[in-house]
């Protein structure tokens, strides 16, 4: 009688973990088919399922972060990276790749503004991956952009502490200084609206799986 009840429970384990990871396989092919095809906001649904079903695959997450980024919603897309990146046990075969991650990463950082932790992202895929010329560029163009704010912030400093000149009988000299507060203003707004152009192009593509 217990050899038959242990027979039993191993059935019912086996059928449990079969259901449990067909569930996770079903999910996630559903999620690629849809991405495949364009249909992003059924494919984030699927992931999503895939994360629930097993939550310690870094690939469900790293998928889920994809097509996160595709819809426009960066800030998710950072989330589910690092949740990728903190389930990654490694490279092995059907994981996806640690660089890609970083990269991706990067790239989500990058579109939500948060530059310094971009460029740390890109510099972890180079150390793992030092010939992927998309993530030099990135990072080049992510170094770039800080200086230039960098740059912009000192430049409105100095203009905030200029003192004028305020003697009432050199008109000359007040109108110079005039024109060169209303040049400094004008400059400002031109790196302003460089930047934001610059921040527009964007890095160059991210990764799928």
């Amino acid at each position: 009688m217990r050899h038959t009840c242990l027979i039993c429970f191993l059935i019912l384990l086996a059928s449990v973990l079969v259901g449990w990871i067909g569930g996770w396989s079903r999910a996630m092919k559903t999620g690629n088919d849809a991405y495949q095809h364009g249909n992003y906001s059924a494919a984030e649904v699927a992931f999503q399922e895939a994360t629930f079903q097993n939550p310690n695959n870094p690939v469900a997450h790293y998928n889920l972060g994809a097509v996160r980024y595709k819809m426009g919603r960066f800030g998710e897309a950072v989330q589910a990276f690092r949740e990728a990146l903190a389930r990654h046990g490694g490279e092995t075969e059907g994981t996806p790749n640690l660089a890609h991650i970083y990269y991706n990463l990067g790239n989500a950082q990058f579109k939500t503004g948060d530059l310094r932790r971009a460029i740390e992202a890109y510099r972890h895929s180079l150390r793992l991956n030092p010939q992927d010329a998309d993530a030099q560029h990135n990072l080049a163009l992510a170094l770039r952009l800080v200086q230039q704010q960098e740059d912009l912030a000192q430049q409105q400093r100095a203009d905030k502490n200029a003192k004028p000149q305020t003697e009432q009988n050199d008109i000359g000299e007040a109108e110079a200084h005039e024109l060169l507060e209303h040049f400094s203003k004008n400059e400002n707004r031109l790196r302003q609206k460089l930047l934001q152009q610059q921040r527009k192009s964007g890095p160059r593509r991210e990764r799928d799986w």
